[in-house]
């Protein structure tokens, strides 16, 4: 009989691999290193191709997630679509970071939200929703209102 086991695994293994390639790659990236600098890291022929390499990566972690969500509940599913909709609109805000004191925080707790497992996506979704509810909402965008509305309902019905 054909030991198939080994060659199984190679799908897990290639998935830790990426995740861990985009890892360094952010890491690279946070601590000042050119595209050009990683794409010669990486053996790839120009900074355009490591920046679609990251790109394909994040493409794939974020398929591997919502596999992986699914598993859970489809609240999980509906939650992390709230969150990335609430991404989406304040990467869209290039004021953002001036409109109050924990702007930046809020924006780096939901980007870490985007990719943390299902607890601690609720933990940090509920987190960004507390600290914008404590806003006079005048203060937000609307597309920001809108995202956070979304938001709060998707943490709702986990309670």
């Amino acid at each position: 009989m054909i030991e198939l086991g080994p060659l199984a695994e190679i799908g897990a293994a290639r998935a830790r691999l990426d995740e861990r390639e985009l890892e360094l790659i952010d890491r690279a990236r946070q601590s000042g290193a050119t595209w050009g600098q990683v794409a010669t890291a990486l053996g790839l022929a120009s900074r355009q191709a490591a920046e679609q390499r990251r790109q394909r990566l994040v493409a794939a972690a974020r398929s591997r997630r919502h596999s992986q969500d699914l598993r859970y509940a489809h609240s999980i599913v509906v939650l992390r679509a709230a969150v990335d909709d609430l991404h989406r609109s304040l990467t869209a805000d290039r004021r953002w970071e001036s409109r109050f004191t924990r702007a930046a925080l809020v924006r780096a707790t939901v980007a870490t939200a985007l990719d943390a497992p299902p607890g601690g996506l609720f933990a940090l979704a509920e987190q960004a929703a507390d600290d914008l509810s404590r806003l006079d909402r005048n203060l937000l965008p609307g597309h920001v209102r809108i995202a956070l509305d979304a938001l709060q309902r998707a943490l709702s019905t986990d309670r």
